[in-house]
């Protein structure tokens, strides 16, 4: 029944986003024209049928119609900016297809503005309406959290985020769990009757979470879940590798599953590449007046250089000389040694809230992340890219367990997902686990998320 009622209004939000690209076509118009009544009758109905036809498979193929409960803003306004720049694009194959010059290209990109402005406006205030019901306890689910200590990231983040309208029934999980969550959950053993309290309970998803796989298990919970109606959920690392990586690859007759370390999509690669280039090159062009400012701060501020350079670690092992500001004073390096008692940071990395090495100036452009600046020429170089793990220092990388040297499979990034999750809050393993995840999980969509995240923090100044 929740699933019929889910695809009811899906295909009404689907029929929306058709009306939202009607009213912003013939918007558009008027603004161009001054009139409605521009196109002839015939031309009219046609391009208003491609519309149609266009915005409502576009909406089902990119999930717009969908209402995710944690999927954030930065997502959804990709996936309406790769519906508007996909389907206006047909739209000019369309006008050319149909010999209709007379239209031209100027009304397309009111178009594409419009349309962008309204159906994101759209979404959110579609989210907010209904981010605000669940706080309130209205459109909720009932859970059931099953797994072992690696399910506390999740469950945190189920009590954090109330408005994805998630109430936890029950975890079923090992001390720990119950360690930390006992006082706030019902805890379960891990050998409790799993069809006794699905029975008995009213639960809508249970969600497995762990690290090992016990394949009998699973298939137990599975059938458990299905006999009445619950819907099944289950996060394992070995996932994040099977759904993008895995693949069969044919020697002669004989098929072997491959499984890859790095992203496989070849074309998806080049256009990262591309768009690594192009944006770095405008950045420096649009930023050079910044540049010219930092610079001269820097050097009526403090003695010595205006770049720091400073040997990184890059793709596979590869070593290369990576640019900022000068943040710190000249001998920093020497001071370090005096203030390893001093570090923030477990594992091989040195961070320090309070650096005494740091400058006035240097704080500032630490703050606002302004100091990786200079690193869009590594970018150009070809050594860096905009989004990636960043680039770590030759002796960290000796330090390195054997799981975290795969974090040097991926071409190393000006921003990842560490910058903009809380730098030094933020633990040197669990770190590392962010970094593998983003590689196993890369998307052009999730760089882009990600660089918008980034830019957020240079605004908010929340670095250090």
């Amino acid at each position: 029944m929740l699933r019929q009622k889910e695809s009811v209004v899906n295909n009404f939000l689907a029929i929306i986003e058709v009306l939202i690209g009607w009213v912003s076509f013939n918007l558009s118009l008027f603004l161009y024209f001054g009139h409605f009544s521009f196109l002839r009758y015939k031309d009219s109905v046609i391009l208003h049928l491609i519309i149609a036809f266009v915005w409502f498979t576009l909406g089902k193929y990119f999930r717009l119609a969908q209402i995710h409960r944690s999927r954030p803003y930065s997502a959804i306004f990709f996936n309406c900016v790769s519906l508007v720049g996909i389907g206006v694009g047909i739209l000019g194959l369309a006008v050319l297809g149909f010999d209709l010059y007379y239209v031209g290209i100027d009304p397309l990109i009111y178009f594409a503005a419009v349309n962008l402005l309204l159906m994101f406006s759209f979404k959110v205030l579609l989210y907010s309406f209904f981010k605000r019901a669940r706080l309130h306890g209205r459109n909720s689910r009932s859970i059931i959290i099953m797994g072992d200590h690696s399910a506390s990231s999740f469950i945190d983040q189920v009590i954090k985020y109330k408005e994805w309208g998630y109430k936890i029934t029950a975890i079923i999980g090992d001390e720990k769990l119950k360690e930390k969550y006992g006082n706030q959950f019902t805890w379960l053993s891990m050998d409790s009757d799993i069809d006794q309290i699905l029975e008995q309970k009213t639960i809508d998803e249970l969600i497995l979470i762990e690290d090992g796989m016990n394949v009998e298990a699973i298939e137990r919970l599975i059938f458990s879940c299905s006999e009445v109606g619950v819907t099944f959920r289950m996060y394992s690392p070995l996932f994040n590798r099977l759904k993008s990586k895995a693949h069969v690859h044919h020697y002669s007759t004989m098929p072997l599953l491959t499984i890859a370390n790095t992203p496989m999509d070849y074309l998806a690669m080049r256009i990262k590449a591309v768009a690594d280039f192009m944006t770095s090159f405008t950045i420096i062009i649009l930023a050079s007046p910044v540049f010219v400012i930092i610079s001269l701060l820097i050097m009526f501020t403090s003695k010595g250089p205006v770049f720091f350079k400073q040997k990184r670690v890059g793709l596979r092992g590869r070593k290369f000389y990576a640019y900022k500001f000068r943040t710190m004073v000249t001998n920093a390096e020497e001071l370090k040694k005096k203030l390893m008692e001093d570090n923030e940071m477990d594992g091989p990395v040195f961070k320090m809230k309070n650096d005494p090495r740091i400058t006035s100036i240097g704080k500032f452009l630490r703050k606002t992340s302004l100091d990786e600046l200079p690193q869009f020429f590594n970018v150009l170089l070809g050594d860096m890219s905009i989004v990636g793990p960043r680039p770590p220092v030759p002796q960290e990388v000796k330090e390195y367990e054997r799981w975290q040297l795969r974090r040097l499979s991926m071409k190393p990034g000006i921003t990842c997902t560490w910058q903009v999750s809380g730098r030094n809050n933020i633990s040197f393993e669990e770190w590392m686990k962010m970094d593998l995840d983003y590689i196993d999980n890369w998307s052009l969509k999730l760089d882009f998320v990600i660089f918008l995240k980034t830019i957020r923090t240079m605004v908010r100044a929340d670095g250090h």
